[in-house]
C-alpha cells in the first residue's frame, strides 16, 4: 500500500490472529444481524474483524488522518505476530523483552480497539476535555468578540466540533501503551494450553480478564487459535488451578465468554459449534473497561 494511499479498512482483530482459523482458505464467521438470528457465511480473514475508518482522525489534514491504523496499529500488530509465532510454538525462551514488549502491547489494545471500546473511549474522553473549567472561561471571557458564544464550550461546538473526538485519538496510542499495566502483564507467568479435543472459538471480544488482573488470583486468557490458549497468571497455583479445571472445562467456559460478549461477529474452525453460538452470541452483560470509563466521566455527578 503506497504511503499516499493509506489503507481505510482498519483491523481491530488482526489477520495474523484469524488465519489461525482458516480452513481451505475460509473462516467460518457468525454475525447475529438482529437479536436472535445468527447467520454463517465463509469469509476471508480480510473481510473479518475489520471496520471502515474506525481509527480515522477528524479534524485534521487528509495525509494524517489514517495514522493510528498506518503508523501505530500497523506496526505493533505485525510485532505481535512474530511473537505470536513463538508463544505459538511454546518457544518462551526466545521471547526476548522486544518480543514480550510486542505482545503485551498487542494484549492491551484488545482492551479498547474494539467498535464499541472505542466509541465508549471517545464520548468519556470528550465528556472530560469539554468539562467547564473556570480559568479556561476566565480567559475566554477576556478575548471573545461581541458575537461569539457566552461560554468557551459552547464556542468550541460552534466552530471546533470534533475538537474532543481528535484529541482523543491523537492520545489513543498512549492510552493503550499503559506503562504500569504494560509492566505488570510482561512479569506475569506466560503459558499456553494446548487442547486435543474441542476447539476454542474467536470474537471481537477475544482477551478475558478474570478476577482483577492485579490480585493474586487474578489471569488473563486469550485464544490464539482453535487448539491454543494463551494463560497469564500471577503465580503458579493459579495457572495449576485452571488447568485443573480439565481441558473440557477449559474450552466451554472460554467459549461461553469469549461469545457472551462478542457484538460483530464470531469465528469457528468449522460448524460443528453453530448451536452453541446461537444460543449464546452476545447474550452477557459484561461492559467493558472504555464502557465504564465512559459511563463515569459522562454521568452528571463526575467531577
Amino acid at each position: 500500500m503506497a504511503a499516499n494511499n493509506p489503507p481505510t479498512l482498519h483491523h481491530y482483530i488482526p489477520q495474523f490472529l484469524l488465519r489461525e482459523w482458516i480452513v481451505k482458505g475460509r473462516l467460518f464467521r457468525y454475525l447475529e444481524p438482529r437479536p436472535g438470528k445468527v447467520v454463517e457465511h465463509l469469509k476471508p480473514t480480510s473481510a473479518v474483524g475489520a471496520k471502515e475508518r474506525l481509527y480515522e482522525m477528524s479534524g485534521v489534514p487528509a495525509e494524517m488522518a489514517q495514522l493510528i491504523e498506518s503508523d501505530f496499529l500497523r506496526l505493533l500488530d505485525n510485532a505481535a505476530a512474530d511473537a505470536h509465532k513463538l508463544i505459538l510454538a511454546k518457544n518462551f525462551a526466545a521471547l526476548n523483552s522486544k518480543a514480550r514488549s510486542a505482545w503485551t502491547n498487542f494484549i492491551l489494545s484488545l482492551f479498547i480497539r474494539g467498535p464499541d471500546a472505542l466509541a465508549a473511549y471517545k464520548a468519556g474522553f470528550k465528556a472530560v476535555y469539554d468539562k467547564p473549567n473556570p480559568a479556561t472561561q476566565a480567559k475566554y471571557e477576556a478575548m471573545k468578540a461581541p458575537n461569539d458564544p457566552p461560554t468557551v464550550e459552547e464556542f468550541f461546538e460552534k466552530f471546533f466540533p470534533d475538537r474532543g473526538t481528535t484529541e482523543a485519538m491523537k492520545q489513543f496510542p498512549g492510552v493503550l501503551q499503559n506503562e504500569d499495566l504494560g509492566k505488570h502483564v510482561i512479569n506475569m507467568g506466560w503459558n499456553v494450553l494446548e487442547i486435543d479435543a474441542g476447539a476454542f472459538l474467536m470474537s471481537d471480544a477475544p482477551l478475558v480478564m478474570s478476577n482483577g488482573i492485579g490480585r493474586p488470583e487474578g489471569h488473563l486468557t486469550l485464544p490464539i487459535s482453535p487448539r491454543h490458549l494463551f494463560v497469564a497468571t500471577n503465580n503458579r497455583q493459579t495457572l495449576n488451578w485452571i488447568k485443573g479445571m480439565g481441558a473440557k472445562a477449559i474450552v466451554r467456559r472460554t467459549n461461553e465468554l469469549v461469545v457472551g460478549r462478542a457484538r460483530h461477529f464470531v469465528v469457528a474452525d468449522d460448524h460443528r459449534q453453530r448451536r452453541f453460538i446461537e444460543n449464546r452470541f452476545g447474550k452477557s452483560q459484561e461492559k467493558s473497561i472504555a464502557e465504564l470509563f465512559s459511563e463515569k466521566y459522562m454521568s452528571p455527578e463526575a467531577t
